[in-house]
């Protein structure tokens, strides 16, 4: 992490844990710190890889498609669109079901928001 002039960076599952937008921003700041090197992000968040030039799906150990988010994206028959639309599903149907609870820490207490209840 300390050094900016690395040749290659692996990231596996970069700031896990931390809201959409946190790791989004940053994902962003170590994109630009190593932008000269080869960064390798391994991620179950498929979302995120869609700002990436090259996405590789790996299955089973095996790569079973490589290529331009963009292109593999519009696919109807890509594994990585398949990958993106469940996501998606479980974002638009079960995340955003009522039911589910938000919590945050604030100032070292769990804390849920009024919003979270339902009220």
């Amino acid at each position: 992490m300390l050094r900016a002039d690395a040749r290659l960076v692996l990231l596996d599952e970069p700031f896990r844990g931390l809201d959409r937008e946190k790791r989004r921003t940053l994902l962003a700041r170590a994109r630009k710190r190593w932008a000269r090197s080869t960064l390798l992000c391994v991620t179950h968040d498929v979302g995120e890889t869609l700002g990436f030039e090259r996405v590789l799906v790996i299955e089973g150990g095996r790569v079973v498609e490589d290529g331009a988010p963009g292109a593999l994206r519009t696919d109807a028959g890509s594994r990585y669109r398949a990958l993106l639309d469940a996501e998606e599903m479980v974002r638009s149907t079960i995340w955003s079901n009522a039911e589910w609870r938000r919590l945050t820490v604030d100032e070292g207490h769990v804390v849920e928001p009024a919003s979270s209840r339902g009220t």
